[in-house]
């Protein structure tokens, strides 16, 4: 049986990781999202499907979310 010493060893030497490696999926998850996002509202301004203002501001709403 563990006693408290050997789960906190547990926490520190499992738990620490995880959770830095949860950290860097999310930032890594969201930074793809983002390049997503532009790459995409690029495609509709070259298509012509938005105006150069609606572009610029809704380029600037996903900038804004980083």
């Amino acid at each position: 049986m563990l006693g408290f010493r050997e789960l906190i060893i547990l926490v520190l030497f499992i738990g620490g990781p995880l959770a830095i490696g949860f950290v860097i999926w999310r930032t890594s998850r969201r930074a793809s999202n983002t390049a997503a996002r532009l790459a995409n509202l690029d495609a509709l301004r070259a298509s012509g499907r938005v105006t150069a203002a609606e572009y610029e501001r809704q380029r600037a709403s996903i900038i804004s979310g980083v």
